[in-house]
């Protein structure tokens, strides 16, 4: 099986290709199996429009042969509020319509997890937050054209065969790193431990251990960005530039205090952050031991 990866901005889409029996080196007789596209960070809409999903629309076929993941951060900067709050519920609505629009009318099919910034970007109410996007997303979802996943604040992991050849295994990572409410022991999730959700993913890996397998949740296991513990010189020198983009105010060797502390101990979205941090050992080693053909998106 080849594997054909392109970045563009906001969306990563892979290409799975059967090679034909003859001739394999002519990309013309290469036979597309699977078409996943990524889509990560999408919560938020530019002059009413999402130029995103429009640029998936307008340039990638919409057909039976094509996935689209949506990973988490569906909605910024606090996830779905409720209805009273009519005009930030009515603005948040849009997004998530404007996603789950994207197949309209096609055999296309998506799946949506959920981000830091679905659960309240980690606040005390993002239990409520995630249910209400899930319950909002199953509402419009046409049957099995897009679907939510993992459901209930729950923390999965799901599985999604895409064909014979590919399984999608996803999890919500923010269910691992969140410090208030959230489903536990007393919950109805299949999973309701951090050590049930990762005997559960070495299962699944396991038991497609011939496949390709392709692990997706919101937070990276890598990063050369912030929340690896890279930060760059405009960071350290105009530390206020994080909080407003504009804002320089020179803070030589004051400034580089935040980034520094960050990039040792890390906040907890960030990959040092102790709890971070065993996840992805504890997720990786599960995966990585049980199955030799994996693909981490996030």
């Amino acid at each position: 099986m080849k594997r054909k990866i392109l970045l563009a901005g906001s969306i990563l889409f892979l290409n799975l290709f059967l090679y034909a029996q003859k001739d394999s080196l002519n990309p013309k007789n290469d036979s597309i199996t699977q078409r996943i596209i990524l889509i990560g960070d999408a919560g938020q809409l530019t002059n009413g429009k999402h130029p995103v999903v429009d640029a998936v629309r307008k340039n990638i076929p919409l057909d039976n042969k094509t996935t689209v993941l949506f990973l988490g951060d569906n909605l910024y900067k606090a996830g779905l509020p409720d209805k009273q709050f009519v005009s930030s519920y009515s603005a948040a609505k849009a997004v998530l319509d404007s996603q789950i629009s994207l197949v309209d009318r096609t055999p296309a099919k998506v799946y949506m997890i959920p981000g830091n910034h679905d659960w309240e970007n980690g606040g005390r109410g993002g239990y409520d937050a995630v249910l209400r996007q899930n319950l909002y997303v199953d509402f419009l979802g046409k049957g099995d054209t897009v679907t939510y996943y993992p459901k209930d604040g729950c923390p999965g992991p799901d599985v999604v065969n895409l064909g014979k050849d590919v399984v999608v295994i996803m999890f919500d990572s923010q269910w691992w790193l969140h410090p208030y409410d959230k489903p536990g022991i007393e919950s109805d999730c299949k999973c309701k431990t951090k050590e049930e959700l990762v005997d559960q993913i070495r299962d699944i890996a396991t038991l497609n251990s011939k496949k390709l397998v392709i692990l997706a949740c919101h937070h990276p296991f890598k990063s050369r960005g912030a929340h690896g513990g890279y930060f760059t010189f405009t960071q350290h020198m105009f530390p206020f530039t994080d909080l407003r983009k504009n804002l320089y105010i020179p803070l030589p060797i004051i400034g580089s205090i935040y980034p520094i502390a960050r990039s040792v101990f890390g906040t907890p979205q960030d990959l040092k952050h102790p709890n971070y941090a065993q996840m992805i050992e504890e997720v990786s080693e599960a995966v990585k031991s049980s199955c030799p053909n994996v693909i981490f998106v996030s």
